[in-house]
């Protein structure tokens, strides 16, 4: 049984694993097309490798869990709030701070708070429940 807050959860796991993903190639179509630019400290080939390779493994994270919670799986509730938590000390700086990243604070934060709270409200998960294998077996 899939309640609307694990759906909600998911889809939200599931939009950040798209953004995720989506800057790593951003970063990756930016830096053929444009070439390496910064200060010389961070703008190198490696280091634009590694961003890329990090924001692809987080997306690729979230997609997992966004795929764990529709599916109904334990597992994927903690990592999801964590990954949620992550997000919010992402996007309320980002929302606070100049105005040319308040949009994406806004809805990196908002996801985040969704995402939070239709965990928290949600109640208790069917998939969660293992006081009786038979029943617990039965919704999966």
């Amino acid at each position: 049984m899939r309640t609307p807050a694990r759906t909600l959860t998911a889809v939200v796991a599931g939009g950040q694993a798209l953004a995720l993903v989506g800057y790593a190639v951003s970063i990756a179509v930016v830096a053929l097309t444009t070439g390496i630019q910064g200060p010389s400290e961070v703008s190198s080939a490696t280091g634009v490798a590694v961003e890329i390779v990090t924001f692809a493994v987080f997306g690729a994270g979230l997609a997992a869990i966004a795929w764990g919670r529709w599916r109904g799986h334990g597992w994927a509730t903690v990592p999801f709030a964590l990954a949620q938590v992550l997000a919010l000390t992402v996007g309320i700086p980002l929302l606070t701070g100049a105005d040319d990243g308040r949009l994406w604070g806004l809805g990196i934060t908002a996801a985040a708070v969704v995402g939070l709270v239709a965990l928290v409200l949600g109640g208790r998960d069917p998939a969660l429940d293992l006081s009786d294998p038979q029943k617990s077996a039965e919704r999966h």
